[in-house]
């Protein structure tokens, strides 16, 4: 796992097991038996171990949950474009998180989290698949969330996250590691699927993250998150 090879070096990182604050929880549903529950049934992406489901504000009818009867959508381009190159999301980042140094790390996990939600409104996942490192499964888990949202014809709204400055905390781990922690602010998430009500997914929050970052062929990517809501002083 990503993060327990930071465990010797930044072992408070590791400890921190949270992820009920995590991202995932904005907008994504739960799979119970293989089929698709309603939008007041959240997922809650375990960041280590499996996931378990939260029940939201709107929780849905207790009994048997059945698969949604909607309309296959029609995949849209980003659903089946190819992977970006490595000359397009090299114009797609910030031109700090090109440094090979903690400078770039720092960039591209802010960079990374600014990208959550446009990926669940767009349904182009490109930028988030090509900045997840192999085996980071708090990447894969928003993936598949954003994915489902997409090829189902959910529709997703808020939820952009924007970090708060002045709670950066990073360092080079090694020469190709990194670790990097900061707060953000996230707006109100909300859910429709194909023929149905609005819901709200997730409350406005603040949250801390914490990042394992890697330096793979010159640039920085994600290979593992942790997350924890800030309480409300």
């Amino acid at each position: 796992m990503a993060l327990a090879r930071f465990r010797a070096v930044i072992p408070q990182m590791c400890d921190q097991v949270f992820c009920q604050g995590g991202l995932t929880v904005t907008v994504c549903f739960m799979r119970i038996g293989g089929l698709v529950a309603a939008a007041g049934v959240l997922l809650l992406s375990g960041c280590f171990g499996e996931p378990g489901p939260i029940v939201s504000e709107t929780p849905s009818v207790a009994g048997t949950v059945a698969a949604a009867v909607s309309p296959t959508p029609t995949p849209s381009a980003s659903a089946v474009s190819e992977a970006l190159t490595d000359e397009e999301l090299t114009a797609l980042l910030p031109e700090r998180a090109l440094i090979p140094d903690v400078r770039g790390a720092m960039a591209t996990a802010e960079f990374f989290l600014e990208q959550y939600a446009p990926m669940f409104h767009t349904g182009d996942t490109r930028v988030w698949e090509a900045l997840s490192a192999e085996g980071c499964e708090y990447c894969a888990s928003a993936l598949e969330n954003a994915e489902r949202v997409r090829d189902e014809g959910w529709t997703a709204r808020g939820g952009q996250i924007a970090v708060v400055r002045n709670t950066q905390d990073g360092a080079l781990t090694s020469p190709t590691t990194a670790y990097y922690s900061i707060e953000a602010d996230r707006e109100a998430a909300f859910l429709a699927p194909a023929e149905g009500p609005e819901t709200r997914s997730a409350k406005a929050s603040r949250t801390h993250f914490e990042f394992a970052l890697e330096l793979v062929d010159d640039r920085w990517l994600v290979a593992g998150v942790t997350s924890e809501l800030v309480s409300e002083s």
